[in-house]
């Protein structure tokens, strides 16, 4: 037993000091703040490196427009995993890694003007209900914030 216990410790002081070399963790915590990266007020739609086409999926293809955007959190970092839904559907994307998000929106849930409405959330965050202009390359970006309420 004493023997795995001196393990684990070594193990961990190794791990530590790899992470401090590398820069990873911070030995004071004033240093491992982030600062607020200032965002544009739109971001363009996403465009397939030359050479290499975008999938399409099915929904993709038989869609009167397909949004793409960019969800970022409070401090401007871009936020994976926020669900987008078109709303009164059970349509809807998730973003990816960086944020991002593809959403084919089908000629029903489009206004006669081109706007669809989307509520964009997650959880521990305030759903925001939003609508968007179809028609235009570039959206806006969408901020999520934390939601403070009790649950009670």
């Amino acid at each position: 037993m004493l023997a795995a216990l001196s393990g684990t410790r070594i193990f961990a002081r190794v791990l530590a000091t790899s992470l401090l070399s590398l820069g990873l963790l911070s030995a004071s915590p004033t240093s491992a703040q982030t600062t607020a990266v200032p965002l544009p007020a739109t971001v363009p739609a996403y465009e397939p490196p030359p050479g290499r086409p975008f999938p399409v999926t099915p929904d993709e293809a038989s869609a009167a427009a397909i949004l793409t955007g960019l969800v970022v959190d409070e401090q401007g970092h871009p936020f994976a995993g926020a669900v987008l839904v078109i709303w009164k559907t059970k349509l809807g994307a998730e973003t990816d890694s960086n944020g991002r998000y593809r959403l084919p929106v089908p000629a029903s849930c489009l206004s006669r003007r081109g706007w669809v409405k989307i509520v964009a959330g997650q959880m521990g965050f305030v759903r925001q209900m939003l609508r968007l202009d179809a028609r235009l390359a570039k959206q806006p970006v969408i901020r999520l914030v934390q939601n403070m309420r009790p649950l009670y």
